[in-house]
């Protein structure tokens, strides 16, 4: 427009006449006389008419590829994430990731996932997740993920040092919420509890430790820590234990039996001192460690050639009876 009007000498809105007419391939006016004019034409029709062409398939393909449902898609889910409170945030939706949100799913609580890979975005798709596609760690996530109105955050991510920088990013934008972390080297447990993280899991020490558990106590098929002293477990009373046929109070020792549950399925919580034990019967006991090993075995199932030796139970102090 400006050479135009500079080289025919006319005013600037007919240069504008002139570049429209060049640009939109209309040809209604005559060739520029002058030599500016004629060079600025040529330009026009090599540069300007092709950014023309290529704004317009840019523009199409942007439509047929299906950009703009993306674009939509995103501006819903961000508007999903504007209305959640209290909610929680899954960094890293690998199979612990995976894990996590269905757990968290099926106790009825909201959660958004944040990971970096295509292929996990179709899958939380296909449950129904709301899905942040980009890096955790980074403070725009965690913000367009709602974090100043979460309860936690679950470092879920399979690189530890991704975790470790989830942790510290989460933690300098709100130092109030829970982040739990998980640690795939014993190394890292310490670094993430430094980052911020209030619990840090290990699955492999995890789930290494539950298989040693398991092969040692088949009887014990359930453990709950309630404090670093003392936990809480579920017994089978094996056919032909020890225990099979004592009473509650034979064979509790130092331990508290919470509840029995018989072969029916029926729960006797806080059960008498007097209870007869069944093969079949499950004991949810609480107490030490040592407590609990030596309950364990008044019910280890007894092996082919093997005969029963009851274990010595522990007495009851005054405090347990009471």
């Amino acid at each position: 427009m400006v050479a135009y009007s500079l080289f025919e000498d006319v005013s600037l809105w007919r240069g504008f006449l002139f570049t429209l007419d060049t640009v939109a391939t209309v040809g209604s006016n005559p060739d520029p006389p002058s030599l500016g004019g004629q060079i600025t034409k040529v330009l026009l029709i090599l540069l300007g008419v092709g950014t023309l062409f290529y704004a317009l398939v840019t523009v199409t393909e942007f439509f047929v590829a299906g950009h703009l449902g993306e674009i939509l898609a995103e501006r819903r889910t961000l508007n999903k994430i504007d209305d959640l409170k209290d909610h929680h945030l899954i960094c890293g939706f690998g199979r612990v990731g995976r894990q996590v949100a269905k757990d968290v799913e099926a106790a009825g609580e909201p959660f958004v996932v944040i990971d970096g890979l295509e292929e996990n975005k179709e899958i939380a798709d296909h449950i129904g997740a709301l899905f942040l596609l980009g890096r955790p760690s980074e403070d725009e996530m965690l913000k367009a993920a709602g974090i100043d109105r979460a309860i936690s955050v679950l470092a879920c991510a399979d690189s530890d040092s991704e975790n470790i920088f989830t942790c510290l990013t989460a933690r300098e934008l709100r130092s109030d919420i829970t982040i739990v972390a998980r640690a795939s080297v014993e190394d890292s447990e310490k670094k993430l509890l430094r980052a911020g993280a209030d619990r840090v899991i290990s699955p492999y020490k995890s789930s290494g430790a539950e298989m040693a558990r398991l092969a040692l106590l088949p009887q014990v098929t359930g453990v709950v820590d309630v404090a670093p002293e003392y936990r809480m477990e579920e017994i089978d009373v094996s056919k032909g234990c020890a225990g099979e046929g004592k009473t509650i109070g034979e064979i509790r020792g130092t331990t508290t039996v919470a509840a029995v549950r018989d072969t029916e399925g029926r729960v006797t919580p806080q059960p008498s001192q007097d209870t007869i034990l069944r093969a079949g019967d499950v004991l949810i006991a609480m107490g030490t460690v040592e407590a609990l090993r030596s309950l364990g075995t008044l019910f280890a199932p007894t092996r082919a050639g093997s005969t029963v030796t009851p274990a010595p139970a522990q007495p009851a102090s005054s405090a347990d009876a009471s």
